[in-house]
Parts: structure tokens; sequence; C-alpha cells
């Protein structure tokens, strides 16, 4: 069984949403972070290969939202939301910093043998493929038999949002 990117985001956030309840509930400190590892690894074991890039970047927003949203259930009914909610944040983040560096660098350590580089790869692939200045050379110099018509994208004798139209020659009705 393999998991996409986003299957494998899913299986991280539900770890670390169950560690955040049972840490809430039993007064365990490091399980958030705990079942956040275990989610880490098992995400990025089972997701596949081609998907490892989405997966690599997500653990450590995944993390951060599990926090907030226990912050925020945690601090219902005080006197200044807000402030409550900061405070707590602040605590739970900077209390498992270990937690999620060992979930982040496992991840990428684990990932890079199963194919991020070629992810990476292609990705980068893509970007510059869809580059709209490819082509130029670091002074603005036109290479590889580009046309005057390719040297500016953006057209500004055309209306556009927040532009006038271009001013119409009078015809002779007029």
């Amino acid at each position: 069984m393999t998991l996409t990117g986003r299957g494998g985001a899913v299986v991280v956030f539900s770890c670390t949403l169950l560690g955040a309840l049972i840490g809430g509930l039993f007064g365990l400190r490091s399980a958030q972070g705990v079942l956040f590892v275990a989610g880490c690894l098992l995400a990025v074991s089972m997701t596949r290969r081609t998907d490892l890039l989405t997966l690599v970047v997500s653990p450590p927003l995944l993390f951060f939202l599990v926090s907030l949203l226990s912050a925020v259930t945690g601090s219902i009914g005080e006197k200044s939301l807000l402030v409550s909610v900061a405070v707590t944040l602040a605590a739970k983040l900077t209390s498992s910093v270990p937690w999620l560096f060992l979930g982040a660098v496992l991840v990428v350590l684990i990932a890079v043998p199963r194919g991020l580089p070629a992810n990476l790869r292609e990705l980068r692939a893509r970007v510059a493929a869809d580059n709209p200045f490819r082509g130029r050379t670091a002074l603005g110099t036109r290479r590889r038999g580009r046309t005057d018509e390719d040297d500016d994208p953006v057209r500004w004798d055309e209306g556009g949002p927040g532009r006038l139209p271009a001013a119409k020659a009078p015809s002779p009705e007029d």
C-alpha cells in the first residue's frame, strides 16, 4: 500500500493530533512529539516516490497547526483568549523543538535514498521550462534566435486591470 503526498501529510497530522489528545488527557507532555516522529516515519516509508517532495516540506507546518489547534482549544474560557493562545503556543513549540527537529530530519534522511533528489531535479526542470525570461542573459540581451515579440511578455499598450484602454484614433464618423 502506498500513499500520495497528501495522504502522507494526513498520516503525520493524524498521529500528531492523536498525540496532542493523549498528552492533554493523560498529562503526557512528550506524547505529541513521540507520535509526531512515529507518524513522520510511517508516512515517509509509505509515500510514493514521486510525492516525496510534498511530504518533506509538510511536517513542520503540520506540527505547528496541531499545536495551534491544541492551544486554541485549551485556552477556551480563559480571560484573554489571544494572550493565552500565544503563551501556550510559544511554550508548546519551544518545549517540542527536539521532537520537531528529529521528525523533520528523519523524513529528509529517509526520503533522499527513496528518490527525493530526482523529485527536485524534475521540479527544477519544470520551473525552468515555465520561465518567461529563459533565453535572456544577465544583461538582458537576447539569445537563441528570439524575436522582438518575445522580448517583453507584458504588453503595456493593451488595457488591463487598473489601466485605461489605449487611445483610439478618431474615426471619420466622429
